[in-house]
C-alpha cells in the first residue's frame, strides 16, 4: 500500500484543510480535508500532481477544484488521519470518479495568499 507523509501546509482553519504531501518516491500529492468526525478522524480527498501545477496554485493562476480535477497524474485517493498527520497516510484507491462523489470543493478557490 502507498503512503504519503504532510510537507507543507497551504490552508490552515482550526487544522490543516489544504496541504501538500509526499511518497517514498518523492511524488507530489494535493491533500483535501472532506471531513471530519468528532472523534478527531478527519478524511482527506488525496490527487497525484506534477510540481509545475502544484507551483500554478501556489502562485494564484489556478483554482484548487481545477487543480484537483485536471491532474496530469490519474492519481486519486482517499486517506484517513486517525493518528495525525505526523504519522504516514495510508491511501486508499478512489474508484468513482471525484467529480460525483461530493468530495470537491467549489470552484474559485485561490491559494490564500493570492486572494
Amino acid at each position: 500500500m502507498r503512503t504519503i507523509r504532510h510537507f507543507r501546509t497551504l490552508f490552515y482553519y482550526d487544522g490543516p484543510q489544504v496541504f501538500e504531501a509526499r511518497d517514498a518516491d518523492g511524488r507530489h500529492y494535493v491533500v483535501v480535508l472532506v471531513d471530519s468526525d468528532s472523534i478527531g478522524g478527519e478524511r482527506y480527498l488525496v490527487t497525484g500532481v506534477v510540481p509545475e501545477r502544484l507551483g500554478l496554485f501556489r502562485s494564484g493562476g489556478l483554482d484548487l477544484r481545477s487543480l484537483l480535477v485536471e491532474s496530469d497524474r490519474e492519481e486519486r485517493y482517499v486517506a484517513t488521519a486517525d493518528a495525525g498527520l505526523d504519522q504516514p497516510l495510508l491511501l486508499e484507491k478512489l474508484t468513482d470518479p471525484i467529480e460525483y462523489g461530493g468530495l470537491l470543493p467549489d470552484s474559485g478557490f485561490l491559494f490564500p495568499d493570492n486572494v
